[in-house]
């Protein structure tokens, strides 16, 4: 499993559920993280919807920092016909939702964790983080808001385990809504904000039968305390001088990850 950090000033995931303005996800959907990874790889646009789908890999998402959203009207080009990429077809103003850390001396940053079951990609995708050289450039959602991705580790398989289906566990990522029995009492150290959201999930191909699926997620970057009707996965990362991280996480595909 590659574990990378995307981090960017600002970020836009397009809802698809918004018409005249545009609203955000303040997570990465599942579509947008196969993206970038293929972005890292070198894959054509198109190419790869079959490849990293649910069928033959994992990924999910952490927020490693408090965001909130604001307001602003972006300038786009008007293009109706190819002709009109020239700018020829003048502009339209949209109202987007962008996000940005919470505090603006910080970073929005994400925590991808990502699994396939060719190990020969998986390598190929930790070689090109380890040098720092992905294929094409890396953006938070659109082109304009240009992102760094970093190696945190690879993990291997000794690495992680299964937790149990039914007890409490504290997740860092998100979770599908029917894979939850309870969401459990977090106590008072902290206040969780839950979010539920419909969030495209895969692509057929060229971009045709979509697949949205519900989940739940924390918008301050904090764990959710929840009972689970399925195993979810205790990863462990990261050995180093500022220590070692062990984190609860959740995949959403169908398939196990340890089973597969």
């Amino acid at each position: 499993m590659v574990v990378f950090e995307l981090r960017g000033r600002m970020a836009h995931f397009r809802r698809i559920d918004t018409n005249s303005s545009s609203l955000t996800y303040l997570i990465p959907p599942r579509t947008t993280l196969i993206g970038i990874t293929a972005a890292i790889l070198g894959l054509e646009r198109d190419s790869y919807y079959d490849l990293l789908g649910p069928a033959h890999s994992w990924v999910t998402v952490s927020l490693k920092t408090k965001v909130r959203t604001i307001m602003q009207t972006v300038n786009n080009l008007l293009v109706k016909s190819p002709s009109q990429l020239s700018g020829s077809g003048g502009h339209t103003q949209v109202p987007t939702e962008i996000v940005v850390a919470a505090d603006n001396n910080d970073w929005v940053t994400y925590r991808v964790f990502f699994a396939h079951e060719d190990g020969q990609l998986t390598d190929a995708l930790a070689d090109r983080l380890r040098r720092s050289a992905p294929a094409f450039p890396i953006s938070l959602g659109t082109g304009p808001m240009v992102a760094k991705v970093r190696l945190v580790d690879v993990i291997p398989h000794s690495s992680v385990h299964a937790l149990a289906a039914g007890v409490p566990v504290s997740l860092v990522t998100p979770c599908l809504i029917s894979d939850i029995e309870k969401i459990e009492n977090a106590g008072d150290s902290y206040s969780t904000e839950v979010v539920k959201d419909l969030m495209p999930y895969s692509f057929g191909e060229h971009r045709t039968k979509g697949w949205n699926r519900e989940f739940i997620y924390e918008r301050q970057g904090l764990p959710i305390a929840v009972r689970l009707r399925r195993q979810a996965l205790e990863v462990t990362y990261g050995a180093s001088a500022r220590g070692t991280v062990r984190e609860a996480i959740m995949f959403s595909e169908d398939r196990g990850f340890l089973h597969a």
